[in-house]
């Protein structure tokens, strides 16, 4: 249980050494870090690593706009059937992260790459995205069948995802990478948006199928894998996720636990936004569910305009900085959207606070992962990742009770602004300089690579 512990420590205390010997290597490739990559370089890895993005913004809001109301049209009105069906996805997600994660560092550490996960995933969620349309006219059977092959293929890239993006791309860029993949899921989901509403359930995915065909051939070309395995490769196993739960709890990197509760606090926020806001506005405002939809394209709006701003705002004040400034600037905005007395000065509101959460959105996650080693990084991203979906589950359930409390959905923005307000508290008990570029373990492996 304590091996993780053990090889952090050792490998925090030997770490000027360490640096020492790749500063006056030879030609040793084992030993040495590799060349810094030139500006364009960096930026096209980054533009390239964002095409993950691209994949979340086809599959998800085509998912949620399409899958409920094809399972009530199955199943009727049984809501508890309908909750069992919906339920898959989260099953997959907690079964399929941390288990491909771990693989992930295994196939790293091998030296075979994580991309032996990411591009069968994205295929099995093109097949997936293929078969659900017609999926229906084969009964609740081929329905399910569907909704396993598709969601068995969002969630194993997850993890493989998180680190490969981390692997390939060098740590001061990393901010600027996680932009491109929110801003490249942004712009996917506002035109996946509008090709449904346009073309319907078939076409829509269809399309979504093939785009992602596309991302997978695009990754599957455009990276190398790394030279040689890990310095660790022994040690990468399902059974050291235990030992990394076990460091992270403890506190053996610095800032870790407060990083694993800031990401809990943004999902919160953000899944309050997005599964009561229609409620909110039809109850507030009088308007119609399908009207309401203007507030989500509007927080789309200002996420895609937001992400890329917000990675090289990161880069050069600091992730943790720029994580306090979104926050403090988010709670504000939330704090005049619960003033406002018309839907219209709502929709700039709404833009300018997903503007100000990509700033943490962005940020939060190079800031976690600078310290992993690479040999950890799949096990580690997938305990990020988990820490997002529990701020999921337990939104839905705490925000119910907290509006039935006050009686309907009116507090929405000023609870929104709560969760903000405590993650800025909790970002700001991240130790200065935890974190940031430059800081991490040195790469003893030739990382990831764009072809050129």
């Amino acid at each position: 249980m304590c091996a993780f512990v053990t090889a952090m420590r050792e490998r925090t205390a030997s770490a000027p050494d360490e640096h020492l010997r790749m500063s006056s290597a030879g030609t040793d490739d084992a030993v040495r870090r590799p060349a810094p990559l030139p500006v364009r370089h960096a930026y096209l890895t980054c533009a390239v690593i964002g095409l993950g993005g691209l994949f979340y913004g086809v599959t998800g809001p085509l998912l949620s706009a399409f899958i409920p109301p094809t399972v009530r049209e199955i199943l009727g009105d049984r809501r508890a059937a309908i909750g069992i069906v919906m339920a898959i996805d989260n099953v997959l997600l907690l079964l399929l992260v941390p288990l491909a994660g771990a693989a992930s560092d295994r196939a790293a550490a091998r030296g075979k790459g994580r991309l032996r996960l990411v591009v069968p995933a994205y295929g099995l969620a093109a097949a997936g995205m293929l078969l659900f349309p017609f999926a229906a006219a084969s009964g609740m059977a081929g329905l399910i069948l569907a909704m396993v092959v598709l969601y068995t293929g969002i969630n194993m890239q997850r993890s493989p995802f998180h680190a490969l993006l981390a692997d390939s791309v060098p740590s001061s860029y990393r901010s600027v990478a996680t932009g491109s993949v929110t801003f490249q899921m942004c712009v996917g989901a506002i035109v996946f948006l509008m090709l449904g509403r346009m073309l319907g359930l078939r076409p829509a995915f269809l399309i979504a199928s093939g785009t992602v065909v596309v991302i997978a051939v695009t990754f599957a070309y455009a990276f190398r894998a790394p030279r040689q395995a890990t310095s660790q490769a022994g040690e990468a196993s399902f059974a050291s996720l235990l030992d990394a739960v076990w460091s992270a709890v403890h506190g053996v990197i610095p800032g870790l636990r407060a990083i694993f509760l800031v990401s809990l606090l943004v999902q919160l926020m953000f899944q309050t936004f997005t599964t009561w806001y229609a409620l909110h506005a039809t109850e507030r405002f009088g308007l119609r569910p399908e009207d309401a939809s203007i507030g989500f394209i509007a927080w789309a709006m200002g996420g895609a305009l937001g992400a890329l701003p917000a990675g090289f705002i990161g880069r050069r004040i600091g992730r943790r900085r720029a994580m306090a400034l979104g926050f403090a600037a988010m709670a504000a905005v939330l704090v005049a959207a619960d003033r406002v007395t018309a839907p219209a000065p709502m929709v700039p509101l709404l833009a300018l606070a997903a503007a100000s959460w990509t700033l943490p959105s962005v940020n939060a996650y190079p800031l976690f992962v600078e310290p992993i080693p690479r040999e950890r990084r799949g096990i580690l991203a997938a305990m990020f990742l988990l820490s997002m979906a529990l701020g999921g589950a337990v939104g839905d359930p705490l925000n119910g009770l907290l509006f039935d409390l006050f009686d309907g959905y009116r507090p929405l923005f000023l609870i929104m602004s709560a969760y903000t307000v405590l993650a800025l508290v909790t970002v700001l008990a991240v130790p200065r300089g935890a974190g940031e570029a430059g800081t991490g373990p040195a790469e003893l492996a030739q990382p990831s690579q764009l072809l050129t």
